[in-house]
């Protein structure tokens, strides 16, 4: 089952997310053999992401003519506590200030999917993200 939640990102500084994922028993996840993404878009549907991000980088501002994008600074870290050391199913999601100062601002969708190999992916996570100008 897919959980909701809204996130908020402020313009020009850090982002910092932390959860961890847990078995309905409350015994977590281990994630060693899993990779993860993160992709928002304006809008359910958007062909091209404003932010693309996986367990090994991070890429912003895709468009017709930009199907690549662009490099940004930040990451998903997997089986790690919110201050880097290991935890089992903890979920870890960092943006440097660098890269969320070129963010749209206003309202969009995001989603957080877990993945073992090609073959297999889990929606974890999905909601409303919102980019603010400034830091608040």
């Amino acid at each position: 089952m897919t959980a909701k939640y809204d996130l908020t990102i402020n313009k020009g500084s850090n982002f910092e997310f932390w959860l961890q994922y847990q078995r309905e028993d409350n015994t977590p996840v281990d994630m060693s053999s899993y990779t993860a993404k993160m992709v928002v878009k304006r809008f359910k549907g958007q062909e091209y992401p404003i932010l693309f991000m996986t367990t090994t980088g991070i890429t912003y501002g895709y468009s017709s003519g930009n199907t690549l994008g662009i490099a940004g600074t930040g990451d998903i870290n997997l089986n790690t506590n919110y201050d880097g050391t290991g935890i089992t199913g903890g979920i870890s999601i960092n943006i440097a200030a660098n890269t969320t100062k070129e963010l749209s601002s206003g309202s969009h969708f995001y989603d957080l999917n877990l993945m073992i190999g090609i073959t297999y992916s889990q929606k974890l996570l999905e909601g409303k993200i919102f980019i603010q100008d400034g830091s608040s």
